[in-house]
C-alpha cells in the first residue's frame, strides 16, 4: 500500500472517478468515504490546470479546519493524490518554495 499502489491505479485504463474510488477503498487507511472521490477529481484537475490555490467546495456538512471550501493543493496532498498529478516533481517543487 501506499505511494506505488497509486501509482500503479493510475495506470490502469479505469476512469479516473474509479481509480480515486479504489484509492480511498483500498490504499488509503482509514479509508477515505466514497463522496469524496468527486471533489478529489475537481482538485486534481486544477492542479494540473496549473490552479493549485482554486477553492474547492467540500460536501454539505463537511469541514476542514473550519471552513467548507480548501485549496485544490490541500487536497491532492491530504488525500495523497499526487499519482494522478501530471507534472508531479514541478508541482512538488513549487509546493515546497
Amino acid at each position: 500500500m501506499g505511494a506505488f499502489t497509486a501509482m500503479e491505479i493510475a495506470g490502469t485504463d479505469l476512469s479516473l472517478e474509479q481509480q480515486i474510488s479504489w484509492h480511498f477503498q483500498g490504499n488509503c487507511y482509514p479509508p477515505v468515504p466514497q463522496f469524496m472521490v468527486p471533489i478529489a477529481v475537481k482538485a486534481i484537475q486544477a492542479v494540473n490546470d496549473e490552479e493549485p490555490m482554486a477553492p474547492i467546495d467540500l460536501p454539505e456538512g463537511v469541514e476542514f479546519r473550519g471552513s467548507t471550501t480548501v485549496p485544490a493543493s490541500q487536497i491532492v496532498n491530504s488525500l495523497r493524490l499526487d499519482a494522478w498529478i501530471i507534472d508531479v516533481d514541478e508541482y512538488l517543487s513549487e509546493e515546497y518554495e
